[in-house]
This record gives C-alpha cells, sequence and structure tokens, in this order.
C-alpha cells in the first residue's frame, strides 16, 4: 500500500483528540478516539512507539499514513477545549424537590430522578416531566426516598400517573426504585414483583475477607444477603445489586459472590479510606481488568456474563452517542459530543450516599469545582473534567453525568481520578471487544430487564 503521509488536503489539518490505551507490556494495541466515541485498533508495527510518537507530536511517515487512512488527521473543526462553542445550558424553574439535571434526553429517552415525593405531590411532579418529554419514546422514572421504603400507596401512585401520561402521550414508561437492604421484607419483595419497579438494593460496604483463595467462606453471614437473595427470587434481572468497596475489601472477592449469589446485574463503588488514602487501589484495578476480561470472553463464548455497572454504564454512553452533533457557526464548523449537550451535575446536588457508610468523606465536596488538565494533574476553573481524555465517558465526569443518574457526589481529586479512569479504560476494551461478538447476544446483553406481564392501572383503578 503506497504511503499517505504527503497526500495534499483541503483545509487546515489537526490531530483528532485521541488518548492511547496503554497494554501491560507498554504497547498500544487500542487508541480511543474522544470525537467520535470510537476505539480502533493499531496496527502491530506501530503499537510500540505510537503512544510516544503521540505525546511528542512527531509521527514517523508510517504512523502519519496510518493516521489519515483511519481519519484521525482532520480538516474538520471541534470544540473540545473551546467554552464559547458549547451550546448554552439552560435550567429550568421548577418546586422545591426538583433540580437542574435532573430530567435530561438521551436521543429519544428521557431519564428523570425525583426524590421525596408523596402521593399529593406525585401527580404534580410526574406531569412536569411529561411536559419536559415531547417527541421521546420512553420515559424512565428514577425514584428514591434516601433509601427508605415510602409505603405501597405512594408508589402505587407514581405508576399509576406515570401510566396515565405514558398513555396520553403513547411512550413507554419505565421506574426504578433505589432501596436499602435492610428495607426488604417479603411482602415489600412482594408488592415490587407485581408493578414495573426496577430495584436498586443498595448494600452498603462488602464484607473484607483475608483468605483469597476462599473468598466465599467469610460473605455466609454478610446481612444484606438474605435480602439479596429474596429479592433476586422475586424480581430476578429486574434488580440490581449495589455494593461499596472499602479500603481492604477486593472486588475479586465481590465478583465471586455475585457469580455464586445468581446476581445479574452488580453496580459498584470504589471508597477509598477514612484518610483519603487509596492503598488498595491498585488490587481494585487489578480485580477490575480481570472482571473487564471474563464479561469479554462470556460473550465471545455465546454466554451472558453479569450486567457490571461501572463498565456497562459507560460502554452504554459510547453505544448510544452521537458525538458529531453540527453547531451552528459562520465562521467554524463546530463539532460537539453529544455527553456537552445534557446539563452537568449541579452545584447544589448533595450526595445521597448511604448513612453509615462513607466515612471520610466531606459533604460539602459536592460543587465539582475541580476539573482535569490534559497532564492528569487538577485545578480549580469552574468547568470540571474539561481537560480530561474520559471527561465524556467517566461515570463521575461532571460533563458526561448528570442527577439523574448520579449515586456518587464526590469530586474529582489526584486520589479518585485514577481509579475513575481504569474504569474508563476497562469499559473501553469492553466496548472494543464486544464489537467482535455475536451482535444479536449483546443487544439482549443491554436489553432491558423483563416487565411485569399485567397492567397495575387496570388492577388500581379506584385509585383515580
Amino acid at each position: 500500500m503506497s504511503s499517505t503521509a504527503t497526500m495534499p488536503m483541503p483545509g487546515a489539518l489537526r490531530l483528532r483528540a485521541l488518548h492511547p490505551l496503554i497494554d501491560g507490556d507498554g504497547s498500544c494495541s487500542l487508541i480511543y478516539d474522544l470525537e467520535r466515541a470510537a476505539v480502533l485498533e493499531v496496527p502491530v508495527e506501530l503499537q510500540f512507539h505510537v503512544a510516544s510518537a503521540l505525546e511528542t507530536g512527531e509521527p514517523d511517515d508510517d504512523l502519519l499514513s496510518w493516521l489519515v487512512r483511519e481519519d484521525l488527521i482532520t480538516s474538520e473543526g471541534w470544540t473540545g477545549g473551546r467554552p464559547e462553542l458549547e451550546p448554552a445550558m439552560g435550567t429550568l424553574s421548577a418546586p422545591g424537590w426538583w433540580e437542574p439535571g435532573a430530567i435530561y434526553r438521551q436521543d429519544d429517552e428521557v431519564h428523570a430522578r425525583i426524590d421525596q415525593l408523596t402521593e399529593e405531590s406525585a401527580g404534580p411532579a410526574i406531569e412536569l416531566v411529561f411536559k419536559q418529554s415531547f417527541g421521546a419514546a420512553r420515559v424512565r422514572l428514577h425514584v428514591g426516598w434516601d433509601g427508605v421504603f415510602p409505603g405501597f400507596a405512594v408508589l402505587e401512585r407514581i405508576v399509576v400517573e406515570g401510566g396515565r401520561q405514558g398513555q396520553l402521550l403513547r411512550q413507554e414508561v419505565s421506574y426504578e426504585l433505589s432501596l436499602d437492604a435492610s428495607e426488604m421484607t417479603p411482602a415489600v419483595a412482594a408488592f415490587l414483583a407485581d408493578y414495573p419497579f426496577q430495584v436498586v438494593l443498595r448494600c452498603g460496604l462488602f464484607p473484607q475477607l483475608s483468605d483469597p483463595a476462599a473468598p466465599l467462606e467469610g460473605v455466609e453471614g454478610w446481612e444484606p444477603e438474605p435480602a439479596v437473595q429474596l429479592l433476586l427470587s422475586r424480581l430476578g434481572e429486574r434488580a440490581t445489586v449495589h455494593c461499596v468497596l472499602s479500603e481492604g475489601a477486593r472486588l475479586f472477592h465481590l465478583w465471586s459472590w455475585a457469580k455464586r449469589a445468581g446476581v445479574r446485574r452488580l453496580d459498584v463503588l470504589y471508597l477509598e479510606g477514612a484518610d483519603g488514602s487509596l492503598a488498595g487501589a491498585r488490587d481494585f484495578r487489578m480485580d477490575l481488568v480481570a472482571v473487564c476480561d471474563e464479561m469479554g470472553s462470556e460473550l465471545e463464548a455465546q454466554r451472558l456474563p453479569i450486567d457490571f455497572r461501572p463498565l456497562t454504564r459507560i460502554v452504554r454512553r459510547l453505544m448510544r452517542s452521537e458525538p458529531l452533533a453540527r453547531l451552528q457557526d459562520d465562521d467554524f464548523a463546530g463539532f460537539s459530543p453529544v455527553a456537552d449537550i445534557y446539563p452537568p451535575r449541579p452545584d447544589s446536588m448533595d450526595s445521597r450516599l448511604m448513612p453509615g457508610v462513607w466515612l471520610g468523606l466531606d459533604e460539602s465536596d459536592s460543587d465539582f469545582g475541580m476539573s482535569l488538565d490534559a497532564s492528569d494533574d487538577l485545578e480549580t476553573d469552574g468547568f470540571a473534567c474539561q481537560g480530561c481524555w474520559a471527561r465524556y465517558i467517566c461515570s463521575h465526569s461532571a460533563m458526561g453525568t448528570v442527577a439523574a443518574e448520579a449515586e456518587d457526589g464526590r469530586e474529582p481529586s489526584e486520589e479518585r481520578c485514577p481509579v475513575w479512569r481504569a474504569e474508563a479504560e476497562s469499559a473501553l476494551r469492553l466496548y472494543h471487544r464486544m464489537a467482535h461478538a455475536d451482535p444479536l447476544l449483546v443487544v439482549r446483553f443491554f436489553e432491558e430487564p423483563s416487565r411485569v406481564p399485567d397492567d397495575p392501572l387496570s388492577r388500581r383503578e379506584n385509585l383515580g
């Protein structure tokens, strides 16, 4: 193949915003293109020098030819690092239970987070959500009462009001409820089984186990496990188990327990020690790589792995993004990743974290007044995460995460961001492996959990 390094191209050329994914041997087999939400394979002969060449800005002819062929050198404009070209983000004026960023649209789906509703406020709150959902095919309501079960009546009212609004606008409506494991009883599980709720069961701290060779024995007495088994038996894959890994607890042990317990959907938050240290971060990153590899291997073997939400949340964002949304500008053909049109996490957002779990967190640190520059140093500039390579996919990024999704209100820091970027890198690798797996199996893996077969509206008509 002839070299394309010297081929003329119209307009001013530039290198796209790229991040090399470095392998254990120092090579770079994959490159993440921030602008197009794409992961590209690097030819074998370029893998050991592509990262250093991109860092110095001195590619040789072979690398330059490959960059041109893959459209990584382009004449297109981009808004990355140019806030003046970002779309304006408005805020809503609403009642006290509302906050900016509590509702956002992604493709043809609207997400809304509504907390602390009562029977009386459910109707107006849901009506306001649907007023903002015109043209969307689906509406997803995230509801919670700080982990407390609010009672049967208010949840019935939410389903009835949501169902009515959805029928009027011909929209599909789904519901997600966050609940502490201590709130789970047979009566609650039976109620939730009859209603279209997907439940996030917050189990708190996973125990620290001392024997890696027998990781499951010490979990038998874990207090939330009966609640997990009860919910799984009634809701199946409509249940997501949410756990916290504190300093000393291993993701490897949690993953092994989840497989034994039959967990289909697992969400995990890694929590640094009370002194802010991350002594166990290396173990977490190693376990994260192993989990990612197992998920990819399971899909390639035509089996469904556990939906590990720290990774699949990012993969979903990549799968559903349309990163080249053209802006109107007379002098500059600007492009902006779709993540930038979402509302940022609001300054007033509280952490919504489980009581008694979050040792060492300063709850005042919720303003996300930090940013990451290209060298991973942190500096305050009022636009969080703007320079970080993972800003559009990281689950903790102020540019990619909104209140409707967020459970972790901690701000970026020099201690936390390496762990969060490790999640992003693992998700990018998983995203690339999925491109080589059975597409029908991947679609099945990411499809919504099955719903209850009957319509609760027909059973609760007296609530009108």
